[in-house]
């Protein structure tokens, strides 16, 4: 199967969110769909046949529209654990042909061969303080006069995506460097992209952590750096959320490390639900 997650900054509107999660659920795709202001961003995960990657791209872009596509960036990441033969150039083409002109936005194309922690310097849109931002890459499909930030399709493997908040007491001079230290290209979590966000009203600093490896570098082990580092200036981990669909025991490695609870699977009354009634 493979996996298309579609990052749209700001976030969508209700009425458009709502549209996607109706029309993506009624086909029992539909495996995460979240809004969050922190980040500045929805985040829609679904599953798809190796071979409906066209199909559903459509249904998604369509869905969408060229109106809410104005003032804002999306980014469609196509993950497979064997993407570079499962995604083809022709494949791919043609997905970002139907969303060079659904959306109407430049499109900028890229495989990613590299761990998350690397890919930080090197894709196209990354994360910044207003959500996705774009770097210095020319689009694949430019698209003149473009009301949308523009689009990016990210083929590689399978990723998580993590909220973090560090309670109040973080400069906003160090939040590159303690990103810098919980993952990236420097960090010795090879696996792990951190992000600084933004400082919020409360005073508490916001991260997004990307995994393109659980086991090899845990989110838990990545939010046990973020404290450390927090505590240089008297601050500590705060609540965070998961941004994407991940496997249960990566929420469960967290409980037991943070927490303290140790929390089996059997546990977890969603494990016991079948898939159509979580969808709802």
């Amino acid at each position: 199967m493979l996996l298309i997650r579609l990052v749209a900054s700001p976030t969508l509107a209700p009425t458009a969110s709502d549209a996607l999660h109706r029309r993506l659920a009624a086909d029992g795709k539909l495996l995460a769909c979240v809004s969050d202001a922190d980040v500045n961003a929805t985040l829609i995960s679904v599953k798809t046949a190796d071979d409906d990657l066209q199909a559903t791209i459509a249904v998604m872009a369509e869905t969408i529209g060229a109106t809410q596509a104005v003032g804002r960036a999306f980014r469609f990441e196509l993950q497979h654990p064997d993407a570079a033969k499962i995604v083809s150039d022709e494949s791919l083409r043609a997905v970002a042909v139907e969303l060079h002109g659904a959306l109407r936005a430049s499109v900028h194309i890229a495989r990613r061969a590299v761990p998350a922690g690397r890919w930080t310097t090197a894709r196209p849109m990354g994360w910044g303080a207003d959500g996705l931002t774009l770097g210095d890459n020319a689009p694949t499909l430019p698209f003149g006069g473009s009301e949308s930030s523009g689009v990016a399709i990210e083929v590689g493997g399978p990723t998580v995506i993590a909220k973090a908040k560090l309670t109040a007491g973080v400069p906003s001079s160090h939040m590159k460097g303690i990103a810098a230290a919980a993952g990236g290209p420097e960090s010795g979590l090879t696996e792990v992209g951190a992000y600084p966000i933004a400082i919020l009203r409360d005073g508490n600093a916001v991260f997004v952590l990307e995994h393109s490896d659980v086991k090899r570098s845990p989110l838990h082990r990545a939010l046990a750096i973020l404290e450390i580092e927090a505590q240089r200036f008297g601050a500590r981990l705060g609540p965070g959320s998961l941004l994407s669909d991940a496997p249960l025991d990566t929420f469960l490695d967290v409980l037991a490390h943070h927490m303290g609870l140790e929390v089996a699977r059997s546990q977890v009354i969603e494990s016991y639900l079948a898939r159509s009634a979580l969808s709802q």
